[in-house]
């Protein structure tokens, strides 16, 4: 199934708009048809009785004008003989029948004729016609007429009503031949249509939707190495076709990114090893430099007992000072390259920024890139891990120096305080830098792993992903704030360890 539930599926709503699209199309003009059919029927029966009832009384009309019964009644009986007429009689407007095709009901009474006639126009009594089942009957008003004052008086009185009864058999037949016919022929045509359609569906849209649905369920699971194959040239084919460029695509895709992942790590576990090596350099320059160290202190002190010049007291004072200097940098290699405990613990934010900055020394001189730290007079405790932070600075800085121009490049820190919503300190370190900035296309990437936009084997990609994850990892946030002009900024806000103020 297309949907959890089949009153929500496409099927469903095209099955219902097909059927009620038949209804209309089909259904409605049978209908009209019917409908006129009947009407023009009624119309063909009443006038067909009419003529009938004028035959039947201009047939016994001679004989009513010699007033003479035993013709009149042979006339009705004659007019018997015709299949098609049931019944000719002539009754009194009180009832009592006079002459009938049938002798027998001669001399009964069938009522008053109020109870045949429904009185209009001040009670005067009309022809009625009216059906029982297959039979047409016309009650006709016979009234006193010129002709007949010679044995009448009262003339336009009512003397007697002709009642006329018969059968159109044939042509009953052939209208409801063609009623049944138009009725049974929009049946079968509906639902045939309907079978029709439904059959299209499924066979054209349904069993195609059904093949691309699988294509994705497949795709979900990781699975790239099909296509689907649909005959025809209709949209869904085309669909097909470009489902099957976009699998393609995706299979391409994800082959780059696991050949691009594993250069990563590939270069990543270069670096790492780089920095083991790195640290094990330090740690053997720095045993040489304190002995070097030691004996130009020693060396100072003997100079100074001797009296020596000033010229060789400065020369070596510029030994020791550059001595401690390399015992200094390879003091904070060590400090970065080793594995430090992961716990949390209160952590002074500013001296984070400060140490992360001297670390980075040796190349933010090299780029001769200016470095402004504005932090607050007290400290800014946090409750966070100090390696883990430090990687975050160190990260933002290393971003910027790869883009900062040499001898113009500028980064500003600031670490403000403010207060939430729900009264908690917030320290907010503003960091900045003058460089080309991030472009509005890559504002939302810039966090995902493994994406640069470096020189190929300059970055692994990774920097600001593991930036944010530090950062979420001690409840806080980062962002990139949008800046007028060059460069790019990014707020952090860590709460403080003192809660509310």
């Amino acid at each position: 199934m297309l949907s959890s539930s089949k009153f929500r599926s496409l099927k469903f709503r095209l099955m219902v708009l097909i059927s009620l699209t038949l209804l209309v199309v089909v259904g409605l003009p049978v209908g009209i048809f019917v409908y006129l059919l009947d009407k023009n029927y009624s119309e063909f029966a009443t006038n067909m009785i009419e003529t009938t009832s004028q035959v039947v009384y201009q047939f016994i009309y001679e004989g009513m004008m010699k007033n003479d019964s035993l013709v009149i009644q042979k006339n009705l009986e004659l007019l018997a003989l015709d299949p098609s007429l049931r019944n000719v009689r002539i009754y009194r407007p009180e009832g009592l029948i006079i002459y009938s095709s049938t002798p027998s009901e001669i001399k009964k009474d069938i009522g008053a004729v109020s109870d045949f006639f429904s009185p209009e126009d001040k009670g005067e009594v009309k022809e009625l016609f009216f059906r029982n089942e297959n039979i047409y009957i016309h009650h006709h008003p016979i009234r006193v007429e010129q002709e007949c004052t010679t044995c009448h008086t009262n003339k336009g009185s009512l003397l007697a009503i002709l009642d006329v009864r018969a059968s159109f058999t044939p042509s009953e037949q052939i209208y409801g031949s063609v009623k049944n016919i138009a009725i049974f022929g929009s049946i079968i045509i509906i639902i045939f249509l309907w079978i029709f359609l439904n059959l299209i569906y499924h066979s054209q849209v349904e069993n195609r939707l059904q093949m691309i649905m699988r294509g994705l369920e497949r795709i979900s699971s990781g699975k790239f190495n099909f296509k689907i194959k649909m005959p025809g040239w209709d949209e869904l084919t085309l669909l097909a076709e470009k489902f099957n460029q976009m699998v393609e695509n995706l299979k391409q895709s994800r082959l780059k990114e696991e050949q691009f992942i594993q250069e990563k790590l590939e270069r990543a576990d270069r670096l790492v090893t780089l920095g083991e090596v790195a640290a094990e350099i330090a740690h053997e320059v720095n045993n040489p430099a304190g002995i070097i160290l030691s004996r130009a202190e020693i060396l100072k002190e003997e100079i100074i007992e001797k009296g020596a010049d000033s010229e060789s007291l400065n020369d070596l004072n510029m030994i020791i000072q550059q001595t401690e200097k390399i015992a200094e940098t390879t003091k904070s290699i060590l400090h970065y390259s080793r594995k430090l405990p992961q716990q949390f613990s209160e952590t002074d934010l500013g001296e984070i920024i400060k140490h992360s900055i001297k670390i980075l020394e040796p190349i933010i001189k090299k780029h001769d890139v200016k470095i402004h730290l504005e932090i607050p007079g007290q400290a800014c405790i946090i409750w966070g891990n100090y390696n883990q932070l430090e990687q975050v600075f160190c990260n933002l800085i290393n971003n910027s120096l790869d883009f900062l121009p040499p001898g113009r490049g500028i980064i500003d820190i600031r670490i403000s305080e403010k207060y939430d919503n729900k009264n908690k300190k917030i320290y907010l370190t503003e960091y900045e830098d003058n460089g080309p900035g991030i472009s509005p296309e890559y504002r939302d990437k810039i966090f995902s792993p493994f994406f640069t936009t470096k020189e190929k084997d300059k970055g692994t990609g990774l920097g600001l992903f593991i930036v944010k994850n530090i950062i979420a990892n001690h409840r806080g946030t980062i962002h990139l704030e949008e800046k007028d002009g060059s460069g790019a900024r990014f707020v952090i806000g860590l709460e403080s360890i003192n809660g509310k103020s």
